[in-house]
C-alpha cells in the first residue's frame, strides 16, 4: 500500500499552489482563450438539455391556466355534491335507528302507545337539564308523560304547546320519580342531582334490603302516567343512614343525555282514551 509522508504532502500542496497561480495569471492574460473554445464545444450539448428539461417543467405549471381553474371547479363541485349526499345518508340513518327504536319498544312494551319524536335542542342557559322535542298537544302528549329512549327512562314532559314539549330529564334537581330495585325488589324515590353535582339518587329505601353495585333500578309504576320497568340507572354506591333507618344509593345512567337526536314519548291510558274519543266525533 503506497502512503504518503509529510515531505510529499508539502511538495503536493506546492505543486498545486504554482500549477493553480500560473493557471490564473495565463487566465487574465487571454492566454487560455483558445481552450475555451473546444470546452465550450464539449459541454454544450449537455447544458442544452438541461435547459430544455428546466424549460418543460417550468411550462406545466404555466401552461393552460384556463384548463387547470375548470378542473379545479370540477372537483369543488364534485366534493360538495359528496357532502350533501352524505348529509341525506346521515338523515335516512337517523330515521331508520328511530323506526328501530320504536320497533324495539313496541315488542319490550306491547301495552304501551309511543310517539316518536325528534330532539330540536336543548336548554339555552345550560341551567336546566331540558329538552325541546317536535311533537305537542296535537299529537296526544301532555305533561307528566314518560319519555324513553328506546326503553331507557329520559324524563317526563314538563310543558306542552300545539307542535312542540318541553322534556324535563331525570338527571335535573327537580326531576323526581318513583323506582325499585330491580333485583331485591326494594322501592325508593330517585331524585336528580345534576346542579348539585351529582347525576341521580335514590332514597328512601329500606335499610333491610341488600342492594348489590351494579344492580338497576327501574321505575316502580307508583308516578302518575309513567309505566313500570322502564330502566332508570345502575347502583354504583350504596349508602346507609342510620338514623332514618334507610340507605339510599348514587346512580350512573345507561344512557347517554348528551347524544340524544330522537326519543319516543308514551302515551298514558287516560290520553288514549281522550284522543279516541275525539277521533270518533269527528
Amino acid at each position: 500500500m503506497l502512503t504518503v509522508n509529510l515531505r510529499q504532502t508539502i511538495v503536493l500542496i506546492f505543486l498545486f499552489v504554482v500549477v493553480s497561480t500560473g493557471l490564473i495569471v495565463l487566465d487574465s492574460q487571454n492566454r487560455l482563450d483558445w481552450l475555451r473554445s473546444p470546452a465550450g464545444q464539449l459541454f454544450s450539448p449537455i447544458v442544452w438539455v438541461f435547459n430544455q428539461v428546466g424549460s418543460s417543467a417550468g411550462s406545466i405549471g404555466s401552461s393552460n391556466p384556463e384548463g387547470i381553474e375548470a378542473e379545479l371547479e370540477s372537483v369543488q363541485q364534485e366534493r360538495d355534491e359528496l357532502l350533501a349526499e352524505n348529509a341525506e345518508l346521515r338523515l335516512l340513518e337517523e330515521e331508520v335507528q328511530q323506526l328501530r327504536n320504536q320497533l324495539e319498544f313496541q315488542e319490550t312494551f306491547p301495552d304501551l302507545e309511543p310517539v316518536p319524536a325528534n330532539v330540536i335542542s336543548e336548554d339555552p342557559n345550560g341551567i336546566d337539564r331540558v329538552l325541546i322535542i317536535d311533537q305537542g298537544r296535537d299529537a296526544g302528549i301532555r305533561t307528566g308523560m314518560a319519555v324513553v329512549s328506546p326503553e331507557f327512562f329520559v324524563g317526563q314532559v314538563t310543558n306542552v304547546d300545539a307542535n312542540r314539549a318541553r322534556v324535563t330529564l331525570i338527571l335535573d334537581a327537580s326531576a323526581q320519580i318513583g323506582g325499585v330495585l330491580q333485583d331485591s325488589g326494594a322501592e325508593g324515590v330517585v331524585y336528580g342531582r345534576w346542579q348539585a353535582g351529582g347525576l341521580i339518587e335514590m332514597r328512601h329505601i329500606d335499610a333491610s334490603a341488600e342492594v348489590e353495585e351494579g344492580e338497576l333500578v327501574v321505575t316502580s309504576g307508583r308516578t302518575a302516567r309513567v309505566p313500570p320497568g322502564l330502566i332508570i340507572g345502575q347502583v354504583s354506591e350504596v349508602e346507609l343512614d342510620v338514623q332514618a333507618d334507610t340507605q339510599s344509593v348514587r346512580l350512573t345512567p345507561v344512557l347517554d343525555f348528551r347524544s340524544l337526536q330522537s326519543v319516543t314519548v308514551i302515551l298514558s291510558d287516560d290520553v288514549q282514551d281522550e284522543v279516541e274519543d275525539v277521533e270518533e266525533d269527528e
